[in-house]
């Protein structure tokens, strides 16, 4: 594939690669780069597939046990900002249009990660003081606020966003640092969780083992040239 370059650059385009090069490289190591970074965002679905569902999972139960209605989402409670609420409408709509189910259990699954961090503002301080030992039971007393954990979510939430569609994040200074962070609100979800991330996380191995191996491994061949 290496041997295309030409032709990838073509339909990837040649600004894309451009992205990716730094003064002195080649071509071929450009390719490298190019492979790691996808590998790296594949790499990341699966811990963040694990957050986001331990996440949405864990906090519907605590926030229904202090409304004591287990179908809050549905019922659109009054705690419910002017923003937030308009979500659920729409994720409503949107489950109309497709002619499904509008229960509890599917709203639940509908609504996006922004919304889930959106209930981590400022403006949910009073919720977050009721739910957050529920939610997040392995957390440490030092980092028991509102505002750590919503300092992390929403750090987690960029870094999604920015390894789900398609953009550049190998050069990130901090994304091992980000990547163990992810890791640490698993576990202080759920324990078990985390141990269930740690058999399928194939990140730390493709970190470490960059750019120009992780293309070997991708090509199966034992070197490349343009």
């Amino acid at each position: 594939m290496a041997r295309d370059f030409q032709k990838l650059e073509r339909v990837l385009s040649k600004p894309r690669f451009n992205s990716y090069k730094q003064q002195g490289q080649s071509d071929t190591e450009v390719f490298y780069i190019y492979i790691w970074n996808t590998m790296l965002c594949e790499s990341l679905y699966s811990p963040f597939q694990i957050l986001e569902v331990g996440l949405r999972n864990a906090m519907h139960v605590e926030i229904g046990l202090k409304l004591s209605d287990k179908e809050w989402l549905k019922n659109e409670h009054s705690f419910l900002h002017t923003e937030e609420r308009a979500a659920v409408r729409e994720s409503k709509r949107s489950l109309n249009n497709r002619r499904a189910s509008q229960g509890e259990s599917e709203l639940v699954a509908e609504m996006s990660f922004g919304f889930r961090t959106s209930l981590l503002d400022t403006r949910y301080e009073t919720l977050w003081h009721k739910i957050i030992i529920g939610t997040f039971p392995n957390v440490p007393k030092a980092k028991r606020t509102r505002a750590e954990i919503s300092k992390r979510m929403n750090t987690a939430r960029k870094l999604r966003n920015a390894a789900f569609h398609h953009h550049s994040i190998w050069h990130w200074s901090d994304l091992k640092g980000q990547h163990h962070s992810i890791r640490e609100l698993i576990r202080w979800i759920c324990p078990s969780l985390d141990e269930m991330a740690s058999k399928i996380d194939r990140f730390p191995r493709t970190f470490r083992l960059g750019p120009r191996e992780c293309a070997r491994i991708a090509a199966d061949e034992p070197d490349w040239e343009i």
